[in-house]
């Protein structure tokens, strides 16, 4: 009886082996992936060959033999779905500090420029960034000739977005109808993550906003550079929408910039929607969106519960990674408060290192984290990636193309997500299985020149 039940299973095993490798070829052929469909059919054919032979004909062990495939087996199977050990979490250290808007890179490439007062106040106030940013200024913008990816036609499409963006960012600062509507907490909050949804938000969040997460000088906005801040919302619906698989596996060249500044857009048109909506119930609300941002889009959709923060400096999610762009609406208006989620990131991060090897600029940490401002993280070097930018004429992306959480959704996928948040032996699998299947340096999808036909 034990023998027929320890040669049954080995059929069962055979056939799980079998229906795990044709979920292989199916999401790989999804994909358009050539690695994984031939990794899985050079393992998977000749194994599934081996066993088939090995149930069908008898040999003296065949019991002996069975039993053992079929421990280590369980065994595996029990080190990918036991929780055991905790994930993780981001280390809040000593006291937190504000980021003054003046001191991030974007505002010192986009808002100053020669000739003005503020130029030569901020330069004078930090001469160790003066001869780097003036060498990252001569390089050519995005939709300028001269850059790797630039053509005059494809080029010109992330400019009528920006563009775009800049338009909705006129009706940001509308005052609130004059009587307030009396709404309960649960129902506005939600009415209004239904409403997101509805907009086109593949996640919302909402938590209250730590005062620390506003920035505490405006500099993205020349009329008002170097202003305190003075933004008195208690609370912060947090939007994510996701960026296209397959538009950012052709990182680093231009049609991923053309993808950033689509969903970019998308998510301003969210918040700016739902911003409005709050100011008609009579409650004081500002959208936060690309080129007007007053606080810090990522650690708040931390605190919202939208993910963690990674090695490459961007919010993690556990549906698509890094693959995300963010909007913020803070309110007066109370809104009930989303937990944080640990499902692993920290632990993966720290083994992985993959968007590190990749970087073309070294610009992300490959060591240990350390505190900035009050957290424990790792700390990317910004100047390098913008200048590498500048360079290549897109928003590079190529940390987002290769990071193992980035993978599409798929119920191959969605199985290794299940397994990384269980445990760090998980954990250590999944990252093995990525650099065998998909290779530890992954390749772009297909060229500039061939993406320009297609557009």
């Amino acid at each position: 009886m034990f023998d027929q039940i320890v040669i049954l299973s080995g059929w069962i095993l055979n056939l799980i082996i079998l229906a795990g490798y044709l979920l292989v070829v199916q999401s790989s052929l999804k994909e358009n992936r050539f690695r994984p469909l031939l990794v899985s059919s050079l393992l998977a054919i000749p194994l599934i060959s081996l066993l088939t032979v090995l149930l069908l004909f008898p040999f003296d062990a065949k019991v002996l033999f069975f039993s053992l495939v079929l421990s280590v087996f369980l065994l595996l199977l029990a080190g990918v779905t036991i929780p055991f050990g905790k994930n993780p979490v981001l280390k809040i250290i000593g006291k937190q500090e504000k980021l003054d808007e003046r001191d991030a890179l974007f505002h010192r490439f986009y808002t100053l420029h020669p000739g003005m007062p503020e130029f030569d106040e901020f330069y004078d106030s930090n001469p160790d960034l003066r001869n780097d940013d003036n060498e990252i200024r001569r390089l050519p913008r995005f939709e300028e000739a001269g850059s790797r990816s630039y053509h005059p036609l494809s080029s010109l499409y992330q400019k009528a977005l920006f563009d775009q963006i800049e338009f909705l960012s006129s009706g940001i600062e509308t005052p609130p109808a004059s009587q307030a509507q009396e709404v309960s907490t649960e129902e506005i909050t939600r009415r209004l993550k239904g409403f997101s949804r509805y907009l086109g938000a593949s996640l919302v969040g909402t938590t209250r906003l730590n005062p620390n997460y506003i920035y505490s000088h405006v500099a993205r906005d020349a009329d008002h550079w170097g202003e305190p801040i003075a933004l008195n919302h208690k609370y912060a619906m947090v939007f994510a929408v996701e960026m296209s698989h397959k538009m950012v596996r052709h990182a680093p060249w231009s049609e991923v910039i053309t993808e950033s500044a689509f969903q970019y857009l998308e998510a301003a048109r969210i918040a700016t929607a739902v911003s409005r909506y709050i100011q008609l119930l009579g409650y004081d609300a500002r959208a936060h969106i690309d080129q007007n941002y007053r606080v810090m889009c990522v650690p708040i959709a931390v605190d919202a519960g939208l993910g963690e923060l990674g090695r490459l400096g961007l919010l993690i999610t556990p549906e698509f990674g890094p693959r995300v762009r963010l909007s913020v609406v803070t309110t007066e208006l109370r809104l009930l408060q989303d937990q944080p989620v640990h499902f692993g990131v920290q632990d993966f991060c720290e083994i992985c290192k993959k968007c590190a090897v990749n970087c073309p600029s070294r610009s992300i940490d490959f060591g240990e984290k350390k505190v900035y401002r009050g957290v424990e993280k790792w700390q990317s070097r910004m100047e390098n990636c913008f200048r590498f930018w500048r360079q290549q004429g897109s928003d590079c992306s190529i940390c987002l193309k290769v990071c193992p959480y980035s993978h599409p959704d798929s119920l191959l996928h969605n199985l290794v997500r299940g397994a990384v948040r269980k445990n760090p032996l998980a954990r250590r699998l999944a990252l093995w299985g990525d650099d065998l299947f998909y290779g530890r340096k992954p390749k772009t999808v297909y060229s500039q020149e061939e993406w320009h036909k297609r557009v």
